[in-house]
């Protein structure tokens, strides 16, 4: 692989991958999304889970070519 394409995918992971991006998508989709009967505790955390699984989904496809 181009060592061009390898520096892009690590500037691409380190600006969006982050826990600064990763708090601020959580904040907005915690107040899009109303989960009835869930506290905004337990709906933050279950965002928390699932941004780690797509943080990892994401950083593993961009890893893959």
């Amino acid at each position: 692989m181009n060592n061009l394409v390898k520096i892009f995918k690590k500037i691409f992971k380190e600006m969006i991958l982050n826990d600064s991006t990763k708090d601020k998508v959580i904040k907005s989709l915690n107040k899009k999304i109303n989960l009835p009967m869930i506290s905004e505790e337990t709906e933050a955390e279950l965002m928390d889970a699932l941004y780690e699984a797509m943080q990892e989904a994401i950083s593993d496809a961009i890893d893959a070519k």
